[in-house]
């Protein structure tokens, strides 16, 4: 989740090479080549980087590009912006399309910066150091509990080496597993999800099987409960349903494994749907790019229930959870039900993923024409808290880091210097 020099060096990258520039390719070769190395390094990074994005506003405007997650979503380049919903990291919140499409969106201007979180919501906020005792940067994940954060370091960028609770009061930090990548590796470990006492994810080998781990929280070694060959888009989402670890492919379908290991098994009435939140599964997925609203049709899987989000004339509905959704009309960007019901405005312009929890939502503003933040929105009080985070001047605006949720919407983590902030919202009353 952090904005460093790597991640901010990896975007401009692999900008270049999208654009068919990189250096030393013969010239038959270039399209190909170049081709395969951004899908594989973007898939990577929309697997495996947090809910982040880097947000660069010029003239009012927050120009985007999506820069990949959980994440992150998941650079200062203004030709790399980022869309405000945008992810760039491990394990969680899945970006709105795997494309690399610029997209517009109003950046509000706000002539009050709001308070600081640690005074809006000081029962929310938690300040621990952002590396381990021997350097490594912490990359949160997830909430275990309360006070308990999974984290994970990594060896270089996007690989994972190992797993870690990290104890929010006392700042011990607990090697789960560590987290091993078998030769052959293309995709890898992503989509990280911890239940019943175990942690699971996913990674995906050359010739498209990807492979389902898990591991014990108390700790123990890693080890592959299931594979399944798929294309070479790999898998959206992860989670532990039970004694069974659910999850679903980026091109369709949904399947269940025994957490204990066995056979992978395609879920009845699973084909072409997407993990939403078992037993809730729909479609189009979260990878699945203009193809329409993100799980604008849902199913339960236990009930046979079915619903449609509403799309009136003249407007786009962006992306659905169970219960919200999020679209635009014209320059105005909204939330309501699926039904279409109690529509509001969204603050902070048009966003690509539901608000966390049905209540929380984060933008990147304009302080007047001399500053700009992040903010963490409450959609049912109206409070909002400026997040920290500090923005840098570029030629046309600004530029800055904005974090995004965790998969459950229970977390928002992200560093700021040497210290690592970690906001719980389920402790927002």
């Amino acid at each position: 989740m952090n904005r460093t020099p790597d991640v901010e060096d990896t975007l401009r990258r692999t900008l270049r090479q999208a654009a068919g520039q990189a250096p030393g390719l013969p010239a038959e070769a270039a399209a190909s080549q170049v081709e395969t190395r951004y899908r594989r390094r973007r898939q990577r990074r929309q697997a495996l980087l947090a809910g982040a994005a880097v947000v660069v506003i010029a003239g009012g405007v927050a120009g985007g590009l999506r820069a990949a997650d959980r994440a992150a979503d998941r650079a200062a380049d203004p030709t790399a912006t980022v869309t405000p919903d945008a992810t760039a990291t491990a394990a969680v919140s899945p970006p709105a399309s795997p494309t690399v499409s610029p997209t517009r969106s109003h950046a509000p201007s706000y002539d009050v910066k709001p308070e600081p979180i640690g005074s809006v919501w000081p029962e929310a906020l938690r300040e621990v150091p952002a590396r381990t005792p021997d350097g490594k940067k912490i990359q949160p994940i997830l909430l275990l509990d309360d006070r308990t954060l999974l984290v994970s370091t990594w060896a270089s960028f996007e690989k994972t080496d190992a797993l870690y609770a990290y104890d929010l009061d006392t700042l011990a930090l607990r090697e789960i597993t560590h987290v091993v990548t078998p030769k052959g590796t293309v995709l890898f470990a992503s989509g990280f999800d911890a239940a019943g006492g175990h942690v699971a994810w996913w990674t995906q080998l050359k010739d498209g099987t990807a492979q389902i781990w898990a591991a014990p929280l108390s700790g123990g070694e890693a080890r592959v409960i299931g594979s399944r060959e798929l294309d070479e888009r790999g898998v959206d989402k992860v989670e532990i349903v039970g004694d069974r670890v659910a999850f679903s492919a980026r091109s369709g379908g949904v399947f269940t494994v025994p957490l204990g290991g066995g056979e992978v098994e395609p879920v009845a009435n699973g084909a072409g749907m997407h993990l939403l939140s078992w037993p809730w599964i729909g479609t189009p997925g979260p990878y699945s790019g203009h193809e329409g609203e993100h799980y604008g049709l849902i199913r339960n899987l236990r009930t046979g229930e079915t619903d449609r989000a509403l799309v009136r004339d003249g407007e786009r509905v962006h992306a659905c959870g169970m219960t919200l959704c999020v679209g635009s009309s014209g320059a105005t960007a909204f939330h309501r039900m699926r039904d279409g019901s109690q529509q509001q405005e969204l603050p902070g312009g048009m966003a690509r993923t539901p608000p966390a929890l049905d209540r929380f939502h984060v933008a990147s503003v304009r302080y007047g024409r001399q500053a700009a933040g992040v903010v963490l929105f409450d959609l049912r009080t109206g409070a909002s808290a400026d997040l920290g985070i500090p923005s840098k001047r570029t030629a046309g605006g600004f530029s800055l880091m904005r974090p995004g949720f965790d998969d459950d919407g229970r977390l928002l983590a992200y560093p700021v210097g040497d210290t690592l902030r970690v906001i719980d919202v389920t402790k927002i009353k």
